[in-house]
């Protein structure tokens, strides 16, 4: 479980399981926002990568899809909890560029990507 505390404080014991809809923490305000990427379900558990607009291809910035709910539904994504405003490119399965998203500061954005891969591409097993 993880342990939150400042100096002068009990620490704060997060016994919420990771699966559970209340355990993602969104860190948003002034020049900092989100990402929302959907995808299909042949997506989960592979990594997707974002890199600003102008950079190559890294795996600096990512993330794994996974099965996320909501209080009323259930839905597969990954998400970015805390990018700097500016414009990203998202990286593919098959290493190309997926599509360019433009991230504000304190807001969520939200994407779908649909099976991951660029167009004509076949994303096959991953190798992550």
């Amino acid at each position: 479980m993880p342990l939150t505390s400042t100096p002068d404080e009990e620490p704060f014991v997060d016994d919420l399981s990771s699966d559970s809809p209340e355990s993602l923490v969104l860190d948003i305000g002034d020049d900092i926002g989100a990402l929302i990427l959907y995808a299909d379900e042949s997506c989960l558990g592979r990594e997707i990568d974002v890199t600003p607009v102008g950079h190559p291809h890294s795996h600096q910035i990512h993330t794994m899809i996974r099965r996320r709910r909501s209080v009323d539904s259930e839905f597969i994504a990954g998400v970015y909890p805390e990018l700097r405003q500016g414009t990203y490119t998202v990286w593919g399965l098959d290493e190309g560029a997926l599509a360019e998203v433009t991230i504000g500061g304190g807001r969520i954005t939200e994407l779908d990507v649909g099976d991951c891969a660029g167009p004509g591409s076949d994303p096959g097993p991953s190798s992550r």
